[in-house]
């Protein structure tokens, strides 16, 4: 089946001479007396015989009729069928490029039939000597240009502002289809002229949100004004809203988000704090966050933006403080730059921070706060020494790490030698026994700002590491090089010592 249009409604309609629930004969039903028209789709009418014989009917639910199509079928059923000349038409074109359409006259719809309609807008006026200005009801056609994937559930609202406060107070609707938008969102309703189910209010200034947000996929969002559109009517409009594939995210949602949660992300929450809390440590001046995600078992920057793609989709309370925020309704968390890098979101004045991220991953993130203000990491790459099991056995095994060649005479192999520090600060020398985990001897390392041994900032570094016992371990001297890697990873694992 297809979507029923200009160049195929007069193979794909049929006049009934019978309502819906009465055995129709055909899919368009124009009862005169109710003035009303029916669109009796294949699940109330699975055949229809055009004349060569019961074929299935062409109009169904998700593909549906433009009103261009119900048009020229009613001009045609007019001008064969003269009994429907006897009464006031029902439909009247507007603007059939923009799909703008009325129903005149008093003659409307069925209810249930609204849903159908693709690719239009429409005004449905009373039946009143002066139908022009009696309006009951307005619809707004909307149209998305970008793909949507086929199972995914678009939503929209109708909102008097943007900020986050009115999103979250404001009703969320479904639209009636999956996948890609074409369909109607009523906006005006005036139920003074008679039609009981109207509603009364008139949104034609409002500004609509559009939104598709699904697992495993970019969100999209757009809105009435980034189309151009500054007050509606009854016409149809494209707009720019669709998603993509998100390769980043690879986790199954059970693993990532409610009872069946596994590790690491049972170590997640989201809290919007009563006070902002300052957070420090980066390349720029302190910053205040508003919001935090907390990280308490160590989740990587790409897990923890899974996470926050889980809230998105929750039409619930999502906020683990005080507060109640909910997520469908609420932003979206996080974008990423050209370089794929997370940078999270600051909305009205109140911006994300993530907790419990590893030296490493914290170079994966940009982080905004409060003001708007993008914080990110001095580049510390973690390195990642593997000592062996000899070392490990004698409890009075050392480690000890020196630049290879410093500037001057502050050479490994001389009085001038000099120690490597840490990123803040500290020595990198100790016991194995006592610092070792897991078989390593980690550290952070402040590639970016260390100028030890007279060596510039922000170059690579060659070191020498020496593993040595005392009384198990024999002795192991490494040489290596510290690059702007998130993991430098060096073997110093000296044998056994015989000889002690």
């Amino acid at each position: 089946m297809a979507l029923i249009d200009h160049t195929n409604y007069s193979t794909s309609l049929k006049e009934s001479t019978n309502p819906r629930g009465s055995t129709p004969n055909g899919n368009v039903y124009f009862d005169v007396a109710a003035n009303e028209i029916q669109l009796i789709g294949v699940d109330e009418l699975a055949t229809v015989d055009f004349g060569g014989g019961p074929v299935a009917n062409p109009l169904n639910n998700f593909d549906g009729i433009t009103l261009r199509a119900l048009y020229n079928f009613e001009n045609s059923r007019r001008r064969a069928n003269e009994t429907l000349r006897k009464y006031e038409r029902g439909t009247k074109g507007d603007y059939r490029f923009a799909g703008a359409f009325s129903f005149v006259n008093g003659v409307k719809l069925d209810g249930t039939d609204r849903a159908k309609i693709r690719g239009s807008g429409w005004i449905e006026y009373a039946n009143t000597a002066d139908g022009a200005t009696d309006i009951d009801r307005i619809y707004h056609g909307v149209v998305s240009l970008v793909d949507i994937q086929a199972t995914t559930v678009p939503y929209y609202a109708l909102v008097t502002a943007d900020d986050e406060a009115t999103l979250q107070a404001a009703t969320w609707s479904n639209f009636v289809r999956q996948g890609d938008i074409n369909e109607s969102v009523q906006v005006f309703g005036d139920t003074a002229n008679g039609d009981s189910g109207a509603g009364d209010f008139d949104y034609t200034t409002r500004k609509l949100f559009v939104r598709v947000r699904s697992w495993q996929y970019n969100p999209g969002e757009t809105t009435s004004v980034a189309t151009g559109i500054s007050e509606f009517s009854g016409f149809s409009a494209g707009y720019g809203v669709g998603e993509t594939g998100n390769p980043a995210n690879a986790y199954p949602i059970a693993d990532v988000y409610g009872g069946s949660a596994v590790s690491p992300f049972t170590g997640m929450t989201l809290e919007k704090l009563a006070v902002a809390q300052t957070e420090t440590g980066f390349n720029e001046a302190d910053g205040d966050f508003t919001w935090v995600l907390h990280n308490t078992l160590g989740g990587t920057a790409q897990q923890c933006a899974a996470y926050l793609d889980a809230l998105t989709l929750q039409d619930a309370d999502i906020d683990a403080g005080t507060g109640t925020y909910n997520g469908k309704k609420g932003r979206v968390w996080y974008s990423r730059n050209a370089s794929g890098k997370i940078v999270t979101a600051s909305i009205g004045g109140d911006g994300l921070f993530i907790e419990g991220l590893s030296t490493a991953e914290k170079q994966n993130v940009i982080l905004t706060d409060d003001a708007g203000a993008t914080k990110t990491y001095p580049y510390f790459p973690e390195v990642q020494i593997a000592v062996g099991a000899a070392a490990l056995a004698d409890a009075n095994a050392w480690y000890h790490a020196f630049y290879a060649d410093g500037s001057g005479a502050q050479d490994f192999d001389s009085a001038g030698a000099v120690t490597v520090n840490d990123s803040s600060g500290t020595p990198v020398k100790g016991n194995v026994v006592a610092d070792a985990v897991a078989g390593k001897i980690s550290f952070a390392y402040a590639y970016d700002t260390n100028t030890q041994a007279g060596l510039s900032a922000g170059v690579d570094k060659d070191i020498v590491v020496i593993v040595e016992g005392d009384g198990g371990a024999a002795q192991a001297i490494t040489y290596a090089t510290i690059t702007r890697s998130p993991v430098v990873a060096i073997t110093c694992a000296p044998p056994a010592d015989n000889n002690a």
